[in-house]
């Protein structure tokens, strides 16, 4: 009995020699990022998936105007200040009126780029095409592309190294009669990088 006593210990205090020796390999960097989830390595260190981001804006609204529908974004960061990026958009909306309800839907996609003016704040710009119904109450309806060049400034809060919030002031220089949004537009988000 003394004997395998003797013998439980002695393994188990072998087997935590070795593994404590086989850390000598560890890098602490990458420890570092898996517990905090704050990547310091530099840009150019980063694989392209790591460049990424992903994110958007979203609207839900009930009500006599209902809004339902997104803007799916996907960027990837050329340098520390300067991500370029594209996106999608579909909104359905509902006017609810006395005499019955009016539907459209609109969808559409854009190009942007962001550069970074200070720590938190950016500058952006934006072309957007949207495909919309002309004529609500002419039938029949057609559908027609409608572009607006947005211009604008924002600010940007990483909550993690991979995950963070912005809030967006946009104008539309061509001040587009036929664009579906108010001008300015105000556009807040999350961001998603891998």
């Amino acid at each position: 009995m003394y004997r395998l006593t003797f013998l439980t210990a002695l393994l188990l205090t072998i087997s935590n020699l070795t593994s404590a020796q086989s850390d000598w390999w560890f890098d602490s960097e990458e420890r570092e990022r898996e517990i905090t989830g704050v990547d310091k390595r530099s840009l150019a260190e980063r694989s392209f998936k790591e460049r990424l981001t992903f994110g958007g804006s979203g609207a839900l609204q009930f009500g006599t105007n209902t809004v339902i529908g997104g803007a799916p974004q996907v960027g990837y960061r050329i340098n520390e200040s300067l991500l370029l990026g594209a996106g999608g958009t579909y909104y359905f909306q509902r006017f609810k009126q006395s005499y019955g309800n009016v539907d459209q839907n609109f969808y559409g996609g854009n190009v942007f780029a962001r550069h970074r003016l200070l720590t938190r704040i950016f500058a952006h710009v934006e072309w957007e095409h949207i495909n919309q119904e002309s004529g609500l109450f002419i039938y029949p309806i057609s559908r027609e592309w409608t572009s607006m060049f947005w211009l604008g400034a924002g600010y940007y809060r990483g909550l993690t190294d991979q995950l963070g919030a912005g809030f967006t002031v946009l104008y539309d220089v061509t001040e587009n009669p036929l664009s579906p949004y108010q001008n300015p537009t105000f556009r807040g988000g999350l961001s998603i990088g891998f």
